[in-house]
């Protein structure tokens, strides 16, 4: 196993961990509060198992990947993406509007992306006050998902149903991504699968990541059967509940 860093901008990484596999899997950085620079980037030994090389995707800010670099990263990728039969990815949150907005570029056939934005843009999506300090920066053009569609797209979306800002986001990207399907983890939290990973149960999305085939009904199976006794889920449960029922 070797890592080579093929990107390093000043607003974006890129690592990639050369395994000799003819399948590449790419990863994405998440938000993280109070991010101060760049994260650490730490390969998956279960994608190296599976004979997947793995392409790391980090950020200096909680900018969703939209800066300077990003046009640049995409040159890179498109170049990188034709050395392999297949190309899969998986990302929470950010991650996995980093999935999609990069979709294109990578030329990827299958995406699992858990609890996505379509967009911070205020104008695109008026409803999420979430980010509303990052969004004063997001450039709308670079960001646009529509204009970096790539239609052949399969796919997951992981979503907490009971978040409505959630499920909102993945009923917009259903409509520019119609190929990938919504599964609904509801009670999961954000991103949605916070009960599969307080029951240690987040081996179930990396297989779903690599062997698309098999259906995402491991993982809503182990979301079913952990959420009983996760607070996690029971907290969500109790927001939903007390809009009708303070």
């Amino acid at each position: 196993m070797s890592q080579t860093r093929i990107f390093d901008g000043a607003h974006l990484r890129a690592d990639l961990v050369r395994n000799g596999g003819k399948r590449l899997m790419v990863t994405f950085d998440y938000r993280v509060t109070g991010r101060t620079g760049f994260g650490n980037l730490t390969p998956s030994d279960q994608f190296a198992a599976a004979g997947f090389d793995q392409l790391m995707i980090a950020t200096r800010e909680n900018d969703w990947f939209v800066n300077p670099d990003i046009t640049r990263l995409e040159d890179v990728c498109a170049t990188l993406r034709d050395g392999y039969g297949s190309a899969h990815a998986i990302g929470f949150s950010m991650g996995g509007y980093g999935a999609f907005r990069l979709a294109r570029a990578l030329r990827l056939d299958h995406v699992v992306a858990v609890s996505p934005q379509i967009s911070i843009d205020s104008r695109i999506v008026p409803f999420e006050s979430r980010y509303n300090r990052e969004s004063r920066l997001f450039d709308p053009v670079l960001g646009d998902m529509i204009a970096h569609v790539n239609r052949h797209l399969r796919g997951t979306i992981l979503v907490d149903d009971l978040n409505v800002n959630d499920l909102t986001h993945a009923r917009m990207l259903q409509v520019v991504f119609p190929q990938v399907r919504l599964v609904r983890l509801s009670g999961g939290g954000h991103p949605s699968t916070r009960v599969l990973r307080a029951a240690r149960r987040t081996g179930t999305l990396q297989r779903l990541a690599m062997q698309p085939q098999t259906g995402p009904a491991a993982v809503l199976n182990a979301h079913r059967a952990a959420r009983g006794a996760q607070a996690v889920y029971w907290s969500a449960i109790a927001r939903a509940a007390s809009a009708r029922h303070p």
